[in-house]
Order: C-alpha cells, then structure tokens, then sequence
C-alpha cells in the first residue's frame, strides 16, 4: 500500500506533500490546533482537503471513492461516543488499538488519545505500532513520541 499526500492543505495543515508504503511508521506532531486530526480524518476520508489531494495505491481518494479506502484501512480516532449500555466497542485506548490492529488491514491511521495515557499505556502504544509496522502495515499516528518518522506540523 502506498500513501501520498500531495500538497495537502486541511485544517491548520498548510501544503503539505508525504509519501508513505508498507511498512512505514510516521508520527505527526505539532502543537495542538494545528490540524493533525483534521488531516488524519481527511486520509480516512471523513473530511475533505481544502486543498492538494490525497492518492492511495496511485488512486485519488475522493468522496465516492472513500468507502471503498476505508474497507482496506483501521481507524482510532482521538475520541469515541459510544452509547449507554454499549458494550460491544472496546472504550479503552489501549484496547481499540489492539482490535484495530488485528484487522489485519493494510493502512493503520492512529490519532492520539483524548485522555493522557499513563507511562506503561504510553510504551504499550509505541510497542504496538511498531510491531503493526513491522509486520507490513502502513502506520500513520498522531504521536510524538515515534521518531523514526517524524513530520511536524
């Protein structure tokens, strides 16, 4: 899998171009307001991009074709509503990475919690998208705590 961004403008996210494949952990970092869950949402296809685009495999990644993306990508958004007496989404952290991660899809898109993570929680998370990585998957986290990677916003 491979994933460009081209001059990518969402958000507080001015131009910005990145090419990523399989295998690959980037971390985005950035002080905070500054777009770097808007432009995760815009690679998940739940926002658009005010300006650039955004390719996955060679293929422009539009509205229409955003469903089709997102049966082949994982998605831990920063913060998740979950009904009353739900109980069949995990509400942890920690624990939606581990089943995002077990779907086995190509593309892992990781945005940081909403809630601080103890030290251990913190190492659990960096262990666990390295290891995502390093099986083949195409890592993109809100983290600034991954350096092999890093792109500042």
């Amino acid at each position: 899998m491979m994933l460009e961004l081209h001059n990518v403008t969402v958000g507080g996210v001015h131009s910005l171009s990145l090419t990523l494949s399989n295998g690959q952990l980037a971390g985005l970092t950035g002080a905070k307001g500054v777009g770097k869950t808007a432009l995760l949402k815009a690679v998940v296809g739940l926002r658009a991009v005010d300006g650039g685009h955004i390719c996955i495999d060679g293929e422009l990644l539009t509205p229409k074709s955003a469903p089709y993306f997102r049966r082949r990508m994982a998605y831990v958004p920063q913060h998740l509503v979950v009904p009353e007496d739900y109980n069949r989404v995990p509400t942890g952290y920690v624990e939606l990475l581990k089943k995002a991660i077990a779907t086995g899809r190509p593309l892992l898109v990781v945005d940081e919690p909403e809630e601080e993570l103890s030290v251990e929680d913190q190492q659990t998370v960096d262990r666990l998208l390295r290891e995502a990585a390093g099986r083949g998957a195409l890592v993109l986290t809100v983290n600034d705590r991954i350096v092999e990677n890093q792109v500042r916003l």
